[in-house]
This record gives structure tokens, C-alpha cells and sequence, in this order.
């Protein structure tokens, strides 16, 4: 994911003039001789569950979020629904804007995203950051294949499965879990 974030928002989705590789998108006006396209059926993107180790406001609770944080991602992705990711993600971390903006960005031009899906694995917490209240949590996550097609069925984007170590930075704002920031784990 932070392989295809990089890619993605550095260069993959944008072209030297910042432009979108993937749009916008135009299609060729249908002629009568055009065989129409057979439809395709509907894809169900189920948004994941919500843990109830959320409500807790220590470890415990701050790996779930975390988890529950990344897993949201590839549904945003997918549906453009940015609405809990947006809700979960505080004003300074940029992989969370930079997710956002994609998200934004496939549903504006009609592209599908398909695929992404995140398994994640906590490997360390590290104590609470007290003055801060963040807590350090380095994670490895394996993501499946994703791609990005344009509505004329061109592929504008593709992330081979993978796994990455990350660091995940979350913390307790007003209540409720947010992410401060997701980046490469140190050393990587």
C-alpha cells in the first residue's frame, strides 16, 4: 500500500505537468456499426466491521484502529466513500490526504478500482507517547493486487500484491481514534 500510495501520488497517477495519467477520459462517440458492450454485473464492496477493541483507550484499543484504519482503505478505494476514513484520519497526516485525494480523484473520473485488499499484522506497540498521547504501533501489512481501470475499460493503474513494514501513528482526539501518520517503518 505505501508502495502504491508512493507511486500513485508521486508520479503513477499524475504526469510530469501533474495532469492525471488516468483522465480525464473521453470516449469515442458510438457509431451504429459499434457492437454495444454486454453489461457487467454490479460489484459489491462490503465496508469492513468496525472492532469493538476500539472503545478501548489503550494498546489494545490503538492496534484496532490502526487495523480497522487500513482496511478502510481499499473500500474508500473502491466506492469513494471517504466519509469514516476522512472521520478517523487528524489534518497533518498526509498519507491520509494523499489516500483521500485518490479516492476522490477515481470517482471523479469514473474509474474503478478493484482489488487492495489488506491483511495486517501488529509486530510491535510501543508505549504511549504521553505528551503526545500517540502511540507508535509497526505493523507489516500484505496487500493483494489492485487496479485502477478507466471507464472505457483501459487499465490506468496497477500495484502487484506485496507486503511492506510500516509505522502507524495513532492517537486519542475528542473521543474517538485518529491517525496522525502512516509511513515506511524505520530503517526501510
Amino acid at each position: 500500500m505505501l508502495a502504491a500510495v508512493a507511486m500513485m501520488v508521486a508520479a503513477g497517477c499524475t504526469s510530469d505537468a501533474g495532469t492525471p495519467l488516468a483522465g480525464p477520459h473521453s470516449s469515442a462517440p458510438a457509431s451504429a456499426s459499434a457492437p454495444e458492450p454486454s453489461p457487467t454485473p454490479s460489484r459489491v464492496v462490503v465496508k469492513p466491521t468496525r472492532p469493538d477493541a476500539m472503545d478501548d483507550d489503550g494498546p489494545a484499543g490503538a492496534e484496532a484502529a490502526a487495523v480497522y484504519f487500513l482496511a478502510l482503505d481499499p473500500y474508500m478505494q473502491a466506492t469513494g466513500d471517504t466519509a469514516e476514513f476522512e472521520a478517523m484520519s487528524h489534518d497533518v497526516c498526509t498519507f491520509c490526504s494523499a489516500r483521500i485525494d485518490q479516492a476522490k480523484m477515481i470517482m471523479e473520473m469514473g474509474d474503478v478500482f478493484t482489488g487492495g485488499e489488506i491483511v495486517v499484522d501488529i509486530l510491535h506497540t510501543y508505549r504511549q507517547d504521553v505528551p503526545t498521547g500517540i502511540w507508535p504501533i509497526d505493523i507489516e501489512v500484505r496487500e493483494e493486487r489492485s487496479t485502477i481501470m478507466t471507464p472505457d475499460g483501459v487499465l490506468a493503474f496497477e500495484n502487484d500484491a506485496g507486503t511492506n513494514l510500516a509505522r502507524v501513528e495513532v492517537a486519542r482526539r475528542e473521543g474517538r481514534w485518529v491517525v496522525i501518520n502512516v509511513a515506511n517503518a524505520p530503517g526501510q
